[in-house]
């Protein structure tokens, strides 16, 4: 989507503002619901992850594209190629914490019903996500977490299981199917995003990894 300038102020104050602002908001209580942490070790872990969001670990590198650069020297436009890098990293607060608490709820939820709802959420997300030159892979922001949350409900209504799973079934299968589905998978795409650093979970506390989970408890929990 392209804000127009004059509509940017608007933007931000109308939408991105009041969006922060429950995402802060929120996230506390859905670490209190989803791994039954106190209000105080919830804010904590909340504070690692948007520390953790300014780490980017550097996975490996690889040849990236040509890149035209454009100088001037006394007057005079000259052009010079050369080839750049692409360096795959990946994001603490963005990435490896959500999928370490991901994790930890495999433990805590039937197996069969994660990989029913894993399946389909990764098959899903990874339809909708596009590399985007110079950006990364980009997916729409609410389809993730709704699809997640809605196969949690589908999935442990089919199979008869009780329903204060669901919130613990959207986290787990929406943060891991978003990694897999959105990053993973698309890593054979990710010379089309041109060169630079390109790191998984890379926009942090934003990130569509983190957020994934988070807001598939939210809309998991106003389906129970």
């Amino acid at each position: 989507m392209i804000i127009p300038p004059l509509l940017l102020p608007f933007f931000i104050l109308f939408i991105l503002l009041p969006f922060s602002l429950l995402f802060v908001l929120s996230t506390p209580k859905v670490f209190q619901i989803t791994f039954g942490l106190s209000y105080e070790e919830s804010l904590l872990l909340f504070t690692l992850i948007v520390l953790g969001s300014f780490i980017n670990i550097p996975l490996y590198r690889k040849r990236g594209r040509f890149v035209v650069g454009t100088y001037s020297f006394f007057g005079v436009i000259y052009q010079v190629v050369e080839r750049r890098d692409l360096v795959i990293a990946v994001n603490l607060g963005g990435c490896i914490i959500p999928s370490i608490l991901a994790i930890k709820l495999l433990f805590e939820i039937p197996i069969e019903a994660f990989l029913i709802t894993f399946t389909v959420c990764t098959a899903v997300i990874y339809s909708f996500a596009k590399p985007i030159p110079n950006v990364g892979i980009a997916v729409p922001m609410f389809i993730p977490p709704m699809v997640s949350s809605l196969m949690s409900y589908l999935t442990v209504v089919s199979m008869n299981l009780p329903l204060f799973i669901v919130p613990k079934l959207a986290f787990s299968a929406g943060v891991l199917s978003a990694l897999v589905g959105a990053d993973i998978l698309h890593l054979k795409d990710i010379e089309k995003i041109g060169s630079g650093v390109v790191s998984i979970g890379g926009a942090g506390t934003f990130d569509g990894i983190f957020l994934t989970g988070v807001f598939a408890v939210i809309f998991s929990l106003l389906l129970i």
